[in-house]
């Protein structure tokens, strides 16, 4: 019974989550895919939430884990709408491994539906020859689900690594907690395929194994879905990744043309002065293309767009020191120059080089 009541635990967490986004105003479900994931989460457990309210149905729990490409679809789609204006989705996964998972499922039917009832779960032991069916099903949704959680990190670390291409203020647009909860779902993804393994081949002799590893997936897919539902402020990415890989080096004629542009654009409008001013909103502003900006500055002053405006803030704020009884730590704390009002290290060291 204990599988069985935490299957209901954890659906009242989910209906928690789901009240949360529903009642408050939470970024992701504005993105492509959260919907579509937070509202199937609740197929992973089909099979215990009927158990425990009496029912009892093999074919349930055997096509439970096919709910899993559509849950993942959801989260990926999701994920990569908040950091690409231009996300390139991989999607052949989902639509093949999905139908492919219920094939698997009405084959375990055809062969071993007058076994089903005699299993305890649901869920045969051992005899990996005679039940691969099910074996390779289960396995099939641990590998996608490790898959998309290594794709899942290598986004975020993408995203995080060209922060500063992007924006001034890069503290304001770091995605927390969805790292470790990737993280988190790597290894119970690989911890779930060993078991398993370790049951299909007589290892493990692990009773309702199969309801455990529906609460593994349930799980681990419900702190994703929590991350995700997160007030972040995430900054999607502006660049065409494609056309800046395919096009040639920016000379430096050219990079200095559309640099002059850029400064000018940052003085008339008074960028530096702005928190949390992105290349984006920026480049819209001044009539520019943000991917132009970008190759200019790594072409032209082997910079990004952090370190270009940086550069004015600190102009800015020196003169503010100079001309005004302003404290330092004020202006740190007013231009975010430092963290928690400490001046940064880079800033000290401009003051210093001026004098």
């Amino acid at each position: 019974m204990i599988p069985l009541w935490s299957a209901g635990a954890l659906t009242v967490l989910w209906l928690c989550l789901l009240l949360k986004v529903s009642r408050n105003k939470v970024a992701a479900k504005g993105y492509k895919g959260f919907w579509l994931a937070i509202l199937s989460w609740p197929l992973l457990l089909s099979s215990e939430l009927w158990q425990l309210v009496g029912g009892a149905s093999p074919w349930l729990a055997a096509a439970a884990v096919a709910a899993m490409p559509v849950l993942l679809a959801g989260i990926y789609r999701n994920l990569l709408a908040m950091l690409w204006r231009k996300p390139k989705r991989i999607m052949w996964p989902f639509y093949t491994i999905g139908p492919g998972m219920l094939v698997l499922v009405v084959i375990q039917g055809w062969l071993h539906g007058s076994d089903w009832q005699q299993w305890p779960g649901f869920a045969p032991l051992g005899e990996p020859l005679s039940y691969w069916a099910v074996y390779l099903t289960c396995l099939i949704a641990a590998f996608l689900f490790l898959y998309i959680s290594i794709v899942l990190i290598e986004q975020l670390q993408q995203y995080h690594h060209e922060l500063p291409l992007q924006v001034v203020d890069t503290e304001m647009y770091h995605i927390k907690g969805l790292s470790g909860a990737s993280g988190f779902a790597v290894g119970m993804a690989f911890c779930l395929a060993i078991i398993v393994a370790a049951v299909a081949f007589g290892f493990l002799p692990l009773t309702f194994w199969l309801t455990w590893f529906h609460l593994g997936l349930a799980l681990t897919t419900l702190v994703l879905l929590a991350q995700l539902s997160r007030a972040h402020r995430p900054s999607p990415s502006p660049f065409d990744h494609d056309a800046m890989s395919a096009a040639p080096k920016m000379s430096q004629s050219t990079a200095q043309a559309v640099l002059k542009r850029a400064e000018a654009a940052v003085i008339s409008q008074k960028a530096y002065k702005e928190i949390g001013l992105t290349l984006a909103m920026f480049a819209e502003r001044a009539g520019m293309s943000a991917s132009d900006i970008c190759l200019a500055l790594l072409a032209g002053k082997k910079t990004h767009f952090r370190g270009f405006i940086y550069q004015y803030r600190m102009k800015y704020a020196k003169q503010v020191l100079m001309g005004s009884d302003t404290k330092l730590g004020s202006v740190t704390k007013r231009l975010k120059l430092g963290a928690n009002g400490t001046a940064s290290r880079s800033f000290l060291k401009y003051l210093e080089s001026r004098r």
